[in-house]
């Protein structure tokens, strides 16, 4: 009985990420106003009937989209809100490299629709979606603070340089692609250096922490 109900658990969530991936791509290409429900329908094969029975509406679809990405986006970081063991640099490099490799495993039109599709979503849903971004803000902000006080990155605005760091990440997820010539990880490291150049302090050596080529 327990497994049946597992297996019938797993086959609703497998059910549900495959309309929110169809329904994603939908809105970026459609938009979300001239995407209906029959048109994702269309595009899972299945009667749109059959979506009340995972989805209340179109809207919800949408904030649905929207939520995985940004819990999967905490998740993805969420080892570092309390670390205070690790560097603080090599904390903002596993920060761009998680986040940035969680993003370039999506479909680009998930990882756009979930900025963009924010205006479309209730009250109740916006407010969601913001405090998981508060979330995210606020570990990136803990690990540029960690910076500053153990002397590694030189004093500046913490709000600012969170936001241009989230931004960086997010802005090469929409432009990357996996048959490119870079890789994920060479992506992340040019983005590492280019933020750690940024905002080092004076005295701070790059190479102090960073291992010579062919030496890891």
């Amino acid at each position: 009985m327990f497994r049946a109900k597992q297996r019938k658990e797993m086959q609703t969530s497998i059910k549900k990420s495959w309309i929110l991936e169809k329904a994603g791509m939908l809105f970026w290409q459609k938009g979300y106003h001239n995407t209906s429900m029959k048109d994702i329908a269309n595009a899972c094969n299945c009667k749109p009937a059959n979506f009340y029975n995972y989805f209340k509406s179109k809207e919800d679809i949408l904030y649905e989209v929207i939520r995985s990405i940004h819990e999967q986006g905490v998740s993805s970081i969420l080892h570092l809100e309390e670390d205070q063991e690790t560097n603080p640099v090599e904390q903002l490099r596993s920060l761009i490299k998680s986040h940035f490799s969680f993003l370039a495993s999506l479909k680009q039109s998930n990882v756009m629709i979930s900025d963009t599709g924010m205006r479309y979503l209730s009250r109740e849903h916006r407010k969601e979606i913001i405090r998981l971004r508060d979330i995210y803000d606020s570990i990136l902000r803990k690990v540029i603070q960690r910076g500053i006080d153990a002397g590694y990155f030189a004093p500046m605005d913490v709000n600012v340089v969170g936001y241009l760091i989230a931004s960086m990440i997010v802005r090469s997820s929409v432009w990357f692609s996996t048959k490119g010539r870079l890789s994920v990880d060479e992506v992340s490291d040019i983005m590492f250096n280019f933020a750690y150049k940024g905002i080092k302090a004076g005295d701070a050596n790059l190479s102090a922490i960073m291992p010579e080529p062919g030496t890891e």
